[in-house]
């Protein structure tokens, strides 16, 4: 018996699902060659251009066409869009036409307007420029568990995008940062933050009201329970944070720092290797040193003199 091979549809879809079975559906769907099609993330929120613009229409539309779907969170990006849709009984149309219908809708009424595509295709110049790559990509969201996850995934796309843009280098050898590195030298109070783990909470409630007025450059390792505590108000308040980190530099930054580095309000510093993934009592004492040095020396010094020595 000869087997055949699986087409890229196949292959993409999970193994005996019937897609036109009710449950949710988490969609992506990418734009032709990964170009920036449909418009740009400007501050941590997307700005849709005309097409952007006409993928969001089409995408609203889609209950008119299918009463059977319901739509949930969606979000058009620069080079992709995700989309949610729940089908609400079996026996309608399944999750393929579904999408199909979408992704050529935008496709005609966008030809059909006789304007031109922001990028040049780079499809080959066989026949007319195009807008989405071929297929799509889907997960099943079995639970409602795993539904708030991805709703979750695809509101917060455009803050995780602004976080790609976030600079990153090196103060000198063996001292990395990541953010704006103007904090080091800008003018201002400072502030050294640090908890001991015996305060009491009413003593951290105290600090976290002060730190979500205070207007200057609050600097911490962040590391013991009560500065962890402080760092939402520090995070979300005005002042400028220089967090100098007992461990490696992390590889991504959470969504919960976007606000704190789009608006350059932030940088983070390690003088650690990448191996050193866990906080030690040395780690520690090393960052907090650097952390008083930074805020007691005048603001004139050098930043890679205040501290941030390998």
């Amino acid at each position: 018996m000869i087997e055949l091979k699986k087409s890229i549809s196949q292959k993409l879809r999970m193994e005996g699902r019937d897609y036109s079975r009710a449950g949710w559906y988490f969609v992506t769907l990418g734009s032709d060659y990964h170009q920036y099609m449909f418009g740009r993330i400007r501050n941590g929120e997307m700005h849709p251009n005309p097409l952007g613009q006409l993928v969001e229409r089409c995408w609203q539309e889609i209950p008119q066409h299918y009463p059977h779907i319901h739509l949930g969170a969606w979000q058009v990006m620069p080079t992709h869009f995700h989309g949610i849709v729940q089908i609400r009984r079996n026996t309608g149309k399944g999750l393929g036409e579904v999408v199909n219908m979408f992704k050529g809708s935008v496709t005609r009424l966008w030809r059909k307007s006789g304007a031109q595509l922001p990028v040049i295709s780079r499809h080959g110049g066989k026949g007319p420029p195009k807008v989405w790559a071929p297929n799509y990509y889907d997960v099943i969201c079995f639970d409602e568990q795993e539904l708030e996850v991805r709703e979750a995934y695809v509101r917060a796309n455009p803050r995780r995008w602004a976080l790609k843009q976030v600079p990153t280098g090196e103060l000198r050898p063996g001292v990395r940062y990541r953010g704006n590195k103007g904090i080091l030298r800008a003018a201002g109070p400072r502030k050294a933050l640090r908890v001991s783990r015996r305060a009491t909470e009413t003593a951290i409630a105290a600090l976290r009201q002060q730190l979500e007025s205070f207007d200057g450059i609050v600097c911490s390792t962040f590391f013991s329970p009560g500065e962890r505590a402080c760092l939402q108000a520090v995070q979300t308040g005005p002042a400028r944070i220089v967090w100098v980190l007992p461990t490696a530099m992390p590889e991504h930054i959470p969504v919960s720092w976007t606000d704190a580095f789009v608006q350059q309000r932030a940088i983070w510093i390690s003088t650690f290797p990448d191996d050193m993934t866990e906080a030690t009592r040395e780690t520690c004492q090393r960052a907090n040193a650097k952390v008083q040095a930074f805020c007691q020396r005048p603001q004139s010094t050098p930043a890679i003199n205040q501290g941030f020595q390998p």
